[in-house]
C-alpha cells in the first residue's frame, strides 16, 4: 500500500502545520493577597463559581483582579497565534471566596509550533535569552503577572445582597513587588514533545480498523 499526498492542486502537506502542545503549573501561594492592587493572584474563577461566594467587597475584588490577570495572560499568548486552553486544574484551600488560589495546572495546544517564538530576548526578567518556545511561554505568564491594568469590570457586591453586581474600574498590579526573579521562580513551562499531528509514518494502517457491513452491536 501507499501514502499519496494531496500537493499538487491544493498544496496540503500531512505534516504541517505540526501542533504543539505545552503543561503549564504556576505555584502561587507566595504571591501576594493582600486587600490591594497586587492581591488577588491569578484565577479564571469567579464569584459565582465558588460555593460561598466573596463576603467583602475587597475580597470580591481580589477575586476579579485575579480573572483580570489570567485574561491579561491569554491575550499575551494569542498575540501570534491562536491557542486551546485544555486539562485545567485549579487548587484552594477551599470552596470558598475568601480563599485565595494557590496552584493552577493547565495545557497550551498551539495548532502551529512554528508560531511560538522560540528565541528573543525578554524585555521582563533582566533582559534574559529566550531560546526555546517554553521560556517564551513562561515569559509571557511573567508579564502578566508583573503588569499593571486597569479595567471595568462586572463585580460581585456582598453589601447589598447575593445577587448585586457593581460596575467597577479594577486595576491588578504586580503579584510581588520585591523581585520579579521570584514571580517567574513560581512558573514551569514543559513542551510535550511526543505531541504532534500524524505524519506519513504515523498513519493507521489498513487493518488498524476493521468493519463490515453485517457486524452488528
Amino acid at each position: 500500500m501507499a501514502v499519496v499526498e494531496p500537493k499538487s492542486l491544493y498544496a496540503v502537506n500531512i505534516n504541517e502545520p505540526q501542533a504543539a502542545y505545552f503543561t503549564v503549573d504556576v505555584a502561587m501561594a507566595g504571591y501576594l493577597d493582600t486587600e490591594t492592587v497586587n492581591g488577588g493572584r491569578m484565577s479564571p474563577c469567579a464569584a459565582n463559581d465558588f460555593a460561598t461566594k466573596p463576603t467583602t467587597l475587597a475580597q470580591s475584588l481580589l477575586v476579579s483582579r485575579g480573572q483580570l490577570r489570567f485574561k491579561m495572560m491569554m491575550e499575551n499568548l494569542q498575540l501570534r497565534t491562536n491557542v486551546q486552553l485544555v486539562n485545567m486544574v485549579t487548587t484552594y484551600a477551599a470552596d470558598a471566596g475568601d480563599n485565595p488560589i494557590t496552584d493552577i495546572n493547565f495545557g497550551l495546544v498551539f495548532p502551529d509550533r512554528n508560531l511560538v517564538a522560540d528565541t528573543g530576548t525578554s524585555g521582563i526578567s533582566d533582559s534574559t535569552a529566550i531560546n526555546t518556545r517554553a521560556l517564551f511561554i513562561k515569559d509571557r505568564i511573567l508579564d502578566a503577572l508583573n503588569s499593571t491594568r486597569t479595567e471595568k469590570m462586572t463585580v460581585f457586591d456582598p453589601v447589598v445582597g447575593n445577587s448585586s453586581i457593581a460596575d467597577l474600574e479594577v486595576t491588578a498590579g504586580p503579584v510581588l513587588l520585591v523581585s520579579k526573579g521570584e514571580i517567574l521562580e513560581g512558573i514551569t513551562v514543559a513542551e510535550v514533545t511526543g505531541f504532534a499531528l500524524n505524519t506519513s509514518g504515523q498513519l493507521p494502517t489498513d487493518s488498524a480498523l476493521s468493519y463490515d457491513a453485517d457486524d452488528t452491536v
